[in-house]
C-alpha cells in the first residue's frame, strides 16, 4: 500500500540526488555549459517541494509517479499529479518540465514552468533558471536574459546559484556578440564570488579575460 504521508526532508534530499544522477546520464550542453549545473538547481527546488508537501491526495498522486519504472509512464503520472494544487502539484509541474526539457520539448516545458508557483527564493530561482534554459534552446535570447535576471534576483546573492546563472547569462551575451554584457556578467562573478571560482571546474578567469579583451577593456 502506498504511503500517503508527506515525505520527510531526508527522503526529499535523497530523491534530489537521484534526479541529479539520472540527469547526468542524459545531459546535453547549453551553449557550452553543462546541464549538470541546471539539474543541481532543479534538484534543490524539488527538495523544497518535497519537504513542504501539503495535500495528502496530491502526495498520493506524486507517489505513484515517483515509483513508476518507465520514464514515459512517469511523465504521464506526473502530468496527472500536476493537476492538483498545493506544493505537491507544483513539484509535479517541475518534474514534468525537467523531463520535457530533457526530451527537447522546450515550449511545453515552458508552459508548465509558467504555471508553477514557488514561494521560496531558491525554488523560484530554479524555476526561472530552467525557463531561461528553455528560451536559450529556442534561441529566444532576450527572453532568456529576462528569465536569468529574475533568477538572480530571486536567488538573493546565494553564492551557489547566482554565479551559475551569471555564467549562463554570459554565454547568451556571447552568442549575441554582446561582449560588454558578457564581460559584466563574468566580472560580477570575479568581484563578488571568488570562492565559487576556486571551487568551480570551469576556468572562469580565462573566459573573463577573453570577454574583457573582446569588450575592449
Amino acid at each position: 500500500m502506498e504511503n500517503n504521508q508527506p515525505q520527510a526532508p531526508e527522503q526529499g534530499a535523497q530523491e534530489a540526488q537521484d534526479i541529479i544522477t539520472r540527469a547526468k546520464a542524459n545531459s546535453k550542453l547549453i551553449l557550452g555549459l553543462s546541464i549538470f549545473i541546471l539539474v543541481v538547481i532543479a534538484a534543490i527546488l524539488i527538495w523544497f517541494f518535497v519537504a513542504k508537501s501539503g495535500s495528502a491526495k496530491a502526495d498520493e498522486a506524486i507517489g505513484r509517479a515517483d515509483v513508476a519504472q518507465n520514464d514515459s509512464v512517469a511523465l504521464v503520472l506526473y502530468k496527472e499529479a500536476a493537476t492538483h494544487g498545493y506544493k505537491s502539484g507544483n513539484r509535479a509541474k517541475m518534474e514534468v518540465a525537467i523531463r520535457l526539457y530533457q526530451e527537447g520539448n522546450y515550449e511545453e516545458a515552458l508552459s508548465y514552468l509558467k504555471d508553477t508557483s514557488a514561494d521560496d527564493h531558491i525554488a523560484a530561482a530554479g524555476v526561472y533558471t530552467l525557463m531561461g534554459d528553455c528560451y536559450v534552446n529556442l534561441k529566444q535570447y532576450p527572453e532568456a536574459l529576462k528569465a536569468y535576471d529574475k533568477a538572480v534576483s530571486k536567488a538573493d546573492k546565494n553564492p551557489s546559484i547566482v554565479p551559475v546563472v551569471l555564467i549562463k547569462k554570459a554565454n547568451v551575451y556571447r552568442a549575441e556578440k554582446n561582449y560588454e554584457g558578457e564581460y559584466n556578467a563574468l566580472k560580477t562573478i570575479v568581484d563578488e564570488y571568488p570562492q565559487f571560482i576556486q571551487q568551480s571546474q570551469t576556468d572562469i578567469r580565462k573566459y573573463y579575460e577573453r570577454a574583457k579583451a573582446a569588450a575592449g577593456k
